[in-house]
């Protein structure tokens, strides 16, 4: 008897151990969202906040990216590409961006992107209405006279 209850038991436990070993799940591999942000689209991200605090307070955009000094409690961001370390160009009037609603105001020097540009399109929907402004990333043809 001792000998049928022993194999019991051993049987049982190989069989718990079976089970423990076959319903063992691998944990899935945990992704991280990426954090690399590319630091000229995170400077020009920062600039346009300055933009949108100026309009907001003036009705209009800055003659020139200097009268933006004293809009934010801080000091303004470098207002030069890091990458290329070009000083941005800013044009109040803006340049057409063919297929998108409103214009480039600010924008880097040089297609140092993958032969692109990083952008500031800003836009006006109406009268007394509040401006809009992104960071898009334009090909070099539409910075390039007569391309487009």
């Amino acid at each position: 008897m001792n000998r049928v209850r022993n194999l019991a038991v051993l049987a049982l436990g190989l069989a718990l151990a079976a089970a423990v070993c076959g319903c063992r799940t691998a944990t899935p591999e945990v992704r991280k969202p990426s954090t690399e942000i590319d630091p000229c689209a995170e400077r020009l991200h920062e600039v346009c906040g300055c933009l949108l605090l100026y309009y907001a307070t003036h009705k209009g955009l800055p003659e020139n990216l200097a009268d933006l000094q004293g809009v934010t409690a801080g000091p303004l961001p470098p207002l030069v590409c890091p990458v290329s370390g070009k000083a941005y160009i800013y044009n109040r009037d803006g340049l057409e961006a063919p297929g998108r609603p409103g214009r480039l105001v600010l924008y880097d020097a040089a297609p140092t992107h993958d032969g692109m540009r990083w952008a500031v399109s800003a836009e006006v929907s109406g009268t007394n209405r509040p401006l809009t402004a992104r960071v898009i990333l334009m090909p070099e043809s539409v910075f390039t006279p007569g391309s487009h």
